[in-house]
């Protein structure tokens, strides 16, 4: 029987950044691409419209990423998986670095030029270095959302956001890497273990993430 793999990609990331991942023969995966917020969306009504697509008639499960491991436990309000598998991600306010928590208090954040990451779309000036030219193309590649009204919503939404009580009767399957510098290891609770993995991991390790996804998967 075929399973579904919803994959939903960390902020500002597309169908790009699983490229390096591979699933097992029986699953179907699809990329969740992300949508412009309206004005003052909640994240529980975004979640609707961003997973809208997902086929209820077919046994299926959720893939999050950082950001999208967020979207993916909000759906469970009105979604109900066979499994939801969350990677780089927190799954409560206290898993979060304190410093998240202080950001969001000072709205320092509001205070952010998003319009600066539309201009890192273009070419890199030929007088940079090779080495940043190199990270610049990546940046442009593998981050392809970057109109300025998603990221500042996106940002508040990762600082203001303290969790969900709707993960009931669903397996959850957290994969996180050790040297993750965005969500560290030691406020992570239940997690399988990525060594050396940092928020990256699924383009770094992605050998390592996928042997736990199929392990995983297998099991539905």
């Amino acid at each position: 029987m075929t399973l579904n793999a919803y994959l939903i990609p960390g902020m500002s990331a597309g169908k790009e950044s699983f490229e390096a991942l591979t699933f097992p023969d029986h699953c179907a995966t699809k990329v969740i691409p992300w949508l412009l917020p309206e004005s003052n969306e909640p994240l529980s009504e975004y979640t609707k419209r961003m997973l809208v697509e997902v086929n209820t008639h077919e046994p299926f499960v959720l893939i999050g990423v950082s950001f999208g491991g967020i979207i993916a436990q909000e759906a469970l309000k009105f979604l109900k998986p066979r499994a939801l598998i969350l990677i780089s991600t927190v799954k409560s306010d206290h898993e979060k670095p304190s410093w998240m928590r202080w950001a969001y208090k000072l709205k320092v954040h509001k205070l952010l030029p998003y319009y600066i990451a539309g201009y890192l779309a273009h070419k890199p000036l030929r007088v940079l270095p090779d080495h940043w030219q190199k990270r610049w193309k990546q940046y442009d590649y593998y981050l392809p959302m970057r109109h300025p009204e998603y990221l500042s919503w996106g940002v508040d939404q990762v600082l203001k956001w303290n969790g969900t009580a709707s993960i009931k009767d669903i397996p959850v399957f957290h994969i996180h890497g050790d040297c993750d510098d965005l969500f560290p290891l030691e406020n992570i609770k239940d997690a399988q273990v990525i060594p050396g993995g940092p928020h990256i991991m699924i383009l770094t390790h992605a050998k390592a993430v996928s042997k736990l996804l199929a392990r995983i998967c297998q099991g539905f």
